[in-house]
């Protein structure tokens, strides 16, 4: 059993792991595949059964991406997962439905913008939430087969596409609102060069079980993956570390009536989520044998405080965890959020508990996803506090 300086000191070092040493992750990756080995490492040295659960994916890398009108470069950037492209193309804007439809677009660059590109679209072979009319921009552009594809970001702080998919196999760029303004008013051909490279490759969950014969499963997750280019310290290094002190406390002991299952998932900011799926596929016939599932993503927000939510959770266990709420100061309670691994089981009626930080969801056109998502954002004493409170939930089932 750890005190709380010991297990706020590891807290710490599995987020400076994940954060900085390791830092950028995503799925496929390199990196990913040494924070899937580091959480590895502390599941099996506090004695936990672990399964590396694999399944395929892609390793996207990108270097430089240059538009140029005439002579003038506008800044640029590829979507996630984009092809290469090296294309010297007139242009046509698109604006609808009606337009694309109508539109040839064989060797062009198409613009997109206006009622197209107002919202990211799914990518085609999302399982979880797919919007018929994002299909259907889909399968007109693929019907149409342009030789790229420019839109506006969706940001004013940094470059972000309504692309991020790596089914698509039409090249994509990302400007500015302001630089496609100035590319649509130049009417002129333009020259756009994307230096990218998919490689087919391999990803896995980690998943740690201890006491599997306890009549109360609990299963709690947190993925470790990253979009590329930020060191996801928010998203989600300090849900990990929450896993990895879970596992510390139940290093020498687990309540007897209580099986525990730590899931880090890998694929959460990927465009597919391979390892949810693939866990869903493999485990979702066990659902209705968890008590309670228990998801941590962005949690741990320096100046704010831990909230949850509580989905497809019975009066009994709203009350339960209520009244352990109340020995803990810095936990508030939110309204159901929809976005995120706890919807995998709220989605199948297990009842579910999400945490995260009051103050997440102001930053994620700023910081999540960004370069900007750093340790000096975290307050690692809400992650023990969070340890400790998901710890005393499920000690209440265990006096049932």
């Amino acid at each position: 059993m750890h005190n709380d300086d010991e297990l706020l000191k590891q807290i710490e070092q599995h987020i400076h792991e994940l954060a900085v040493n390791i830092g950028e992750r995503p799925t496929g990756s390199v990196a990913n595949r040494r924070a899937e080995n580091y959480i590895t490492q502390i599941f099996r040295r506090n004695g936990f059964q672990v399964e590396l659960q694999k399944f395929n994916c892609i390793d996207w890398e990108k270097n430089r991406t240059t538009l140029t009108i005439k002579n003038a470069e506008v800044p640029a950037e590829p979507a996630p997962y984009s092809l290469p492209c090296d294309i010297r193309s007139s242009i046509e804007a698109i604006a609808n439905f009606s337009q694309l439809e109508k539109a040839d677009l064989g060797g062009k660059i198409a613009v997109l913008r206006g009622e197209l590109t107002q919202e990211t679209l799914m990518p085609k072979n999302f399982r979880f939430y797919n919007p018929e009319h994002h299909q259907k921009i889909i399968s007109l552009l693929e019907e149409k087969n342009p030789a790229a594809i420019v839109t506006a970001s969706l940001s004013d702080e940094h470059l972000v596409s309504i692309f991020e998919d790596g089914d698509l196999n039409i090249p994509s760029a990302v400007v500015s609102q302001q630089n496609e303004n100035i590319i649509l008013q130049s009417n002129l051909p333009i020259h756009l060069k994307i230096n990218s490279k998919r490689k087919n490759t391999t990803g896995a969950n980690v998943i740690a079980r201890k006491n599997q014969t306890g009549r109360h499963k609990f299963v709690v997750t947190a993925h470790f993956d990253t979009k590329p280019g930020t060191p996801g310290a928010l998203d989600n290094a300090t849900g990990v570390a929450l896993l990895l002190a879970l596992s510390e406390i139940y290093r020498d002991t687990v309540p007897e009536d209580v099986n525990i299952e730590l899931v880090a998932f890998n694929g959460e900011d990927y465009f597919s989520t391979p390892g949810q799926v693939t866990y869903l596929d493999t485990y979702g016939i066990e659902f209705n044998q968890i008590e309670l599932a228990i998801n941590c993503d962005g949690l741990g927000l320096s100046n704010s405080k831990i909230g949850i939510s509580l989905m497809e959770c019975p009066k009994s266990y709203r009350d339960r965890i209520e009244s352990v709420k109340q020995v803990f100061r810095n936990i508030e309670m939110l309204p159901p959020w929809y976005q995120g691994d706890h919807m995998l089981f709220a989605s199948a009626q297990v009842p579910t508990l999400a945490i995260t930080s009051t103050g997440i969801f102001q930053l994620m056109d700023t910081v999540i996803h960004t370069e900007k998502d750093r340790l000096s954002l975290v307050e690692p004493e809400l992650i023990r506090e969070a340890c400790f409170f998901i710890k005393e939930i499920m000690n209440s089932w265990e006096k049932i």
